[in-house]
């Protein structure tokens, strides 16, 4: 049986994979929001979103190998940050929610991507 820390290496290398395509979307729906909203720009919108919450959740389960053995991720401001992203969405304020996903999402996602590329070489 696999030990806890295999399991969470394997959800590391799995992050690495999902992350690897879901940066440049996330980028790509902050694109269409900053400029010509489309139709189902939201609801592209609300997928990524799902997909940050499928990392969020696996950070959250693999934090410790991730912070090891410095500090690469700020957890309160990563708090922080969903917080206001949480508001952005309270008030349907999608250039506001672009600029979360740019300037605090994407670089914490790059972060994570870095770091589970090195845990599991």
């Amino acid at each position: 049986m696999d030990t806890i820390r295999e399991q969470k290496l394997e959800a590391l290398k799995t992050a690495e994979e999902y992350l690897e395509k879901l940066i440049p979307t996330m980028e790509e729906v902050i694109s269409e929001i900053k400029g010509d909203m489309k139709e189902d720009t939201v609801d592209y919108l609300l997928q990524v979103i799902d997909g940050f919450n499928f990392m969020i959740e696996t950070y959250n389960v693999t934090r410790d190998i991730v912070n090891d053995p410095e500090p690469l991720i700020n957890d309160d401001e990563l708090e922080k940050t969903v917080g206001n992203l949480s508001d952005g969405f309270s008030r349907k304020d999608y250039p506001y929610i672009a600029d979360e996903l740019a300037n605090d999402i994407i670089p914490f996602l790059k972060v994570f991507k870095e770091a589970a590329a090195k845990k599991t070489v």
